[in-house]
C-alpha cells in the first residue's frame, strides 16, 4: 500500500508541493527564460521563411498562392469544374499580385458591389476579406 507522503512526495508536482517559495520561483523564471527563446527562434524562422520566399523561383507552391492552389484543386476534384469565386486574406492578395508580376502575368483587378475587390487567378475570382486574418483562404462557391 502507497502512504500518503510517498504519493505527495513522488514526481514533480510532489517536489513542488514540498519546495520553498523561492525554488518555485526560481522554476517559473527558467520557464519563461524558455519561452521566450523559442520566441525569438520561431522570430529568426519567420524572417528566414520570408527572405527566401524569392529565391523559390517559377512555383505555385510558394506563400498564399499555394493555399489557393490547394483549395481550388480541391474544389475541382469534386466537383468537375473550377469555383467561381474563393475569399481571401490581404496577405494572400498580395501573394497573388506578387504571382502575376513575377510571372509577367495579366493582372485583372475590379471592385464589386459591397466595395470589396477582387483578383482573378486563373479561373477563379478571389474577393479580398478585410476583416479576416492576412493568411485567410476560405472555402471556395
Amino acid at each position: 500500500m502507497i502512504s500518503r507522503r510517498e504519493v505527495m512526495t513522488a514526481g514533480v508536482m510532489g517536489t513542488l508541493a514540498t519546495a520553498n517559495p523561492s525554488a518555485i520561483e526560481a522554476i517559473q523564471s527558467d520557464v519563461q527564460v524558455l519561452k521566450d527563446g523559442f520566441s525569438k527562434v520561431e522570430d529568426a524562422l519567420k524572417d528566414l521563411r520570408s527572405a527566401t520566399d524569392a529565391l523559390r523561383g517559377n512555383s505555385m507552391n510558394s506563400g498564399g498562392v499555394g493555399d489557393v492552389k490547394a483549395k481550388i484543386a480541391l474544389f475541382a476534384k469534386q466537383s468537375g469544374r473550377f469555383p467561381e469565386f474563393l475569399d481571401i486574406g490581404v496577405g494572400v492578395f498580395y501573394d497573388v499580385y506578387d504571382w502575376h508580376v513575377r510571372h509577367t502575368q495579366q493582372i485583372t483587378i475590379s471592385r464589386v458591389a459591397d466595395n470589396r475587390i477582387m483578383i482573378m487567378f486563373m479561373f477563379t475570382q478571389l474577393i479580398v476579406r478585410w476583416e479576416n486574418e492576412m493568411n485567410y483562404v476560405g472555402v471556395p462557391y
